[in-house]
């Protein structure tokens, strides 16, 4: 119940950005008809942007204005958005390298001279827009042979002036560098207001996930340059910095702007590499969560697959690669069901948060299959991509994994490190016993074998291992404490007394084994120097929301000099002191606290009754 609480929060906060985002940048859709588009019953600033979807007027192996087009006839009306290989002239689909001109007759109601935007993404692989005569976009240069096209790939919200009521927009495009060619993606029109700030709204989504990925990723590589036994943080961060470059090539290109120096093809080659890197690096990264023979398998294959594809990207040319690309589908398919089969291994194993990696990769998969669809143009729908909450939600979870598997690991380590000072602790007492048993059974049978039953009970309690918590209810503390009183009260008789103020609830959950180590100091230090003996009384009382406990006794008392080293130093009479304190300032915050006056000697230290171990054994035993 405790994990719903921070990922119902990020459920919500990432819908109501998104939904934000949507209700600004949503278009409606009209649909085209033999090259013309009828909106003169739509108002832009009421009603919204217009997907300037349906049938185009297209001339193949033409680059044509609008003065060129009045005496010609179409060779085709075709399906926008689609690659032009799949249209057919004279019964044979059209080859991907070539070039053609599109045209739209928009007829409306508005004023000559009304400002409209068009937002627009990529055409493969350069072109050039026209309102009529008048050119107002591009991207690259558009040619009619290869040698004399510049490819480019730039999103661009841009704003026109309607010459008249009817207009033609004219799009030229060439491609001579990809498989496929052709009117890619969706352009939207719109008022110039609602258009400018649907391009900003697509940038601004960009870069917030940028952003986010970008210093997430810095902060598991500082956390793996500072424990470098956590490799899967590394492999979260680089796959972090792969995919912001994977979103960033299939969105608005905002890191390729800043890389000028790049060539078109080099841009293609990162393109198609950043989905086999971003999944090789996935299953790195679960690898190392849930580590079995299956899943080294599983990466390995996947390894050499990657290598293989990237042999092909970077030593043949984009028009060649690119013909891969449902290929590539499948591939990439099969790593993201990697990724899961392994995670469903740690899911059977048992492995804490296995769960939740799941539902953030079915999050990913689904808005990415989705998103394969709405590239290729199989699904058509004015909500566009959902890639970027896909992965956004994906990255969220897997960090709140992340904060589970670091908890675990610090738990861990502090656990070991106080098993350590216990095993210091122990055996003290356990010298002590033995020897005392050994003293009682040259006179006293059956008091030894009586002690040694003790003695077994306390083992039995003190060393179960099936208990990992450094936290036992009170209750137990106090039994162990009153053992090892019987057992020394055994050997000493008179010399030594141990009274125990105790309260009711003994259910609280207390340090373990500290009351003991601290009578066996007070015993041994305090009350056997003197030669008549002395008295020892444990109090433990409550206040308020904090218990306060006390060793106290009236023997010979500590040094000044002892008084301020006895918890600094680690050998000799004060290493079962200083352990316990070392423990208890790890646990608290604040260690024990020595008041030795002229005789006796006392012990105090405090803590919370509500700490966050106690409510942590509390929910794992409800």
């Amino acid at each position: 119940m405790k994990l719903l609480k921070p990922v119902g929060l990020i459920l919500f906060f990432v819908i109501v950005y998104f939904s934000l985002g949507c209700s600004a940048t949503q278009a409606q859709s009209f649909y085209a008809e033999k090259g013309v588009l009828d909106l003169t019953q739509w108002d832009f600033n009421r009603d919204g942007n217009v997907q300037l979807n349906g049938e185009w007027e297209f001339y193949w192996s033409q680059l044509l204005t609008s003065r060129g087009l009045q005496l010609k006839k179409p060779d085709l009306y075709v399906k926008v958005p689609e690659y032009w290989n799949s249209y057919k002239l004279n019964g044979k689909n059209l080859p991907g390298k070539g070039y053609a001109t599109y045209r739209l007759r928009v007829k409306t109601n508005l004023p000559p001279g009304t400002l409209l935007g068009l937002e627009l993404h990529t055409f493969s692989s350069a072109y050039k827009l026209f309102v009529n005569e008048k050119p107002i976009a591009s991207n690259g240069r558009v040619a009619q042979r290869a040698a004399d096209e510049i490819g480019e790939y730039r999103p661009q919200g841009i704003v026109f002036v309607t010459p008249a009521r009817d207009f033609d927009i004219l799009l030229q495009v060439s491609n001579f560098q990809y498989a496929r060619g052709g009117f890619w993606y969706t352009v939207s029109m719109g008022s110039a207001a609602n258009i400018m700030t649907l391009h900003s709204m697509k940038i601004g989504k960009e870069l917030f996930l940028l952003g986010a990925l970008l210093i997430i990723s810095i902060f598991f590589f500082a956390i793996y340059f500072l424990r470098k036994e956590l490799k899967y943080t590394l492999y979260f961060a680089l796959l972090c910095l792969a995919i912001a470059i994977g979103v960033d090539g299939a969105g608005q290109f905002i890191l390729y702007k800043a890389i000028d120096f790049l060539s078109f093809s080099s841009i293609l080659r990162i393109w198609y590499s950043s989905p086999e890197w971003i999944l090789l690096l996935l299953i790195l990264y679960v690898h190392e969560l849930y580590k079995s023979k299956l899943s080294a398998f599983i990466t390995r294959v996947y390894f050499v697959i990657c290598v293989v594809l990237q042999c092909i990207y970077f030593f043949t040319p984009p028009a060649f690669f690119s013909r891969l690309g449902l290929i590539n589908n499948y591939i990439e398919i099969i790593g993201l069901a990697g990724t899961i089969v392994i995670v469903g291994l740690g899911i059977k194993n048992g492995a804490k948060g296995a769960w939740l990696n799941i539902a953030s990769m079915a999050v990913v998969g689904i808005s990415y299959g989705h998103d394969v669809l709405y590239w290729t143009n199989v699904l058509h729908h004015s909500f566009g991509e959902t890639v970027y909450i896909g992965i956004l939600l994906f990255v969220l979870l897997q960090m709140i994994v992340q904060a589970q598997r670091i908890k675990i690991f610090h738990e861990q380590k502090t656990a070991a490190e106080l098993a350590f000072l216990q095993a210091q602790i122990k055996p003290h007492f356990l010298y002590n016993a033995l020897n005392t048993f050994i003293s009682i059974s040259h006179f006293d049978m059956d008091k030894a074998r009586e002690l040694l039953t003790d003695l077994g009970n306390y083992l039995r309690k003190s060393f179960d291992f099936r208990d990992l918590s450094q936290f036992v209810p009170l209750k137990s503390e106090i039994e162990l404490a009153k053992a090892y009183t019987a057992i020394e009260k055994a050997r000493f008789e008179e010399r030594i007394e141990v009274n125990f103020e105790v309260p009711e609830d003994l259910e609280v959950r207390v340090p373990r084994l500290v009351l003991q180590p601290l009578i066996e100091n007070a015993l041994i230090h305090g009350i056997l120097p003197r030669p008549e003996g002395g008295k020892v009384t444990v109090s433990v009382k409550r206040a308020g929301n904090r218990i306060h406990f006390s060793v106290k006794d009236n023997g010979v008392g500590m040094p000044g000099e002892t008084l301020g080293s006895g918890l600094r130093h680690k050998s000799g009479r004060g290493i079962g002191l200083a352990n316990i304190d070392s423990r208890i300032r790890k646990l608290f915050g604040k260690g024990l606290e020595i008041v030795s006056p002229d005789t006796g000697t006392e012990i105090r230290w405090s803590m919370p009754i509500n700490t966050r171990e106690d409510r942590h054994n509390n929910d794992k035993n409800d």
